[in-house]
C-alpha cells in the first residue's frame, strides 16, 4: 500500500474519497488513482486511472502541475500540463490552463483563454488513440535525372 492510498482529504467540494497533492508538494515518479484526485502541487511522472476503474475524475488546479502523460476518465485542467493528456469520457480546459501537447478527447470543453501548445484528436467513444508519426517513414531514394526530365 502507498502513501497515496492513505492519503485522503476533504476537499472544497466536500468530496471525502478525493486524493489531494498539495501545493508544497512535489512527486517524482507514476501516479495510478481511482475515484478523484486534485493536484495542487507538482507530479513529475505519468498521471492514470486505475486499470479497472471506469469512472475517476482528474482535477489539475491552477497551482498544479504535471510533467507527463495524463491518462482519465474525466479530466479538469486549471493548470499546468507539459505531456499528452487523454480523457476517456470528457476534458475540461479552463481559461487559466496551459497544455504542452496532444489532447485525445470524447468530449472537449475548453474556455478562451485557455492554451494549447499540441494537437486536438477526438477519440470518437473509443479508447485514447496515438497519432502515428508518418513522417518518420524512411524516405526512398530519388533519381535526380529523372525527376529534372518530368520537370521539363
Amino acid at each position: 500500500m502507498s502513501i497515496l492510498d492513505k492519503i485522503t482529504a476533504t476537499t472544497a467540494t466536500g468530496n471525502k474519497n478525493s486524493t489531494v497533492i498539495g501545493e508544497n508538494c512535489v512527486i517524482e515518479g507514476d501516479v495510478t488513482f481511482e475515484k478523484t484526485i486534485e493536484v495542487h502541487g507538482k507530479i513529475v511522472g505519468t498521471v492514470k486511472i486505475a486499470e479497472n476503474c471506469t469512472s475517476a475524475s482528474l482535477v489539475i488546479k491552477k497551482s498544479g502541475i504535471v510533467e507527463g502523460d495524463v491518462y482519465g476518465s474525466d479530466d479538469v485542467i486549471e493548470g499546468e500540463v507539459v505531456g499528452n493528456v487523454s480523457g476517456k469520457k470528457k476534458i475540461s480546459i479552463q481559461n487559466s490552463a496551459y497544455v504542452s501537447g496532444n489532447v485525445y478527447y470524447d468530449i472537449l470543453d475548453m474556455q478562451g483563454g485557455a492554451t494549447v501548445n499540441g494537437n486536438l484528436i477526438r477519440n470518437k467513444g473509443k479508447e485514447p488513440q496515438k497519432l502515428e508519426n508518418k513522417s518518420s517513414a524512411p524516405l526512398e531514394s530519388v533519381d535526380n535525372d529523372e525527376t529534372s526530365k518530368k520537370l521539363l
